[in-house]
């Protein structure tokens, strides 16, 4: 995993992927633009597993390019790919990972680090709250729709933001 401290890719390219996650939702484009600022980028090899189940979760992963698999007891069951966020509800509820993602293309993703989301809390209580209530949604749609721990940590295809 190469991790760079700064995004350098397209900012306009990223802000179009982040204003159709269901994760930033009625975010402005200044709180978006903030918040980008406070994202890492990471590039991770084919095959590299990016969180394995049984470990805590310690970041948010926004997909950029690329495709991942996950994994339950060793059966995939879901593929992600560009303009997918994953585990922030494990991130929220402090839950152990229950499944396994995995690299299935090289693949290059923005990361918020849990430690991000709490100097959030202290530096912009407006970003912060947006962030938590649309992470309170999604893991509420999960349970709703599906009641399935495997749903749980994807904003998935039937969730993106269609109003923009």
């Amino acid at each position: 995993m190469k991790i760079k401290n700064e995004c350098h890719l397209d900012r306009e390219k990223i802000m179009s992927i982040l204003n159709k996650i269901t994760l930033f939702g009625g975010f402005e484009k200044n709180n978006l633009e903030y918040l980008l600022n406070n994202l890492s980028e990471i590039f991770i090899e084919k095959g590299e597993v990016i969180f394995k189940e049984g470990d805590s979760p310690t970041d948010i992963y926004i997909v950029l390019e690329g495709r991942a698999e996950f994994f339950l007891n060793g059966e995939k069951f879901l593929d992600i790919e560009q303009g997918f966020s994953m585990a922030e509800t494990a991130v929220l509820g402090i839950q152990k990972h229950v499944f396994t993602a995995i690299a299935a293309t090289d693949m290059e993703l923005l990361v918020l680090s849990k430690q991000k989301l709490m100097e959030l809390f202290h530096e912009n209580k407006d970003v912060f709250s947006l962030l938590i209530l649309n992470m309170a949604r999604e893991l509420a749609r999960g349970v709703a729709l599906f009641g399935d721990y495997k749903l749980l940590y994807t904003s998935i295809k039937n969730n993106k933001r269609s109003d923009k």
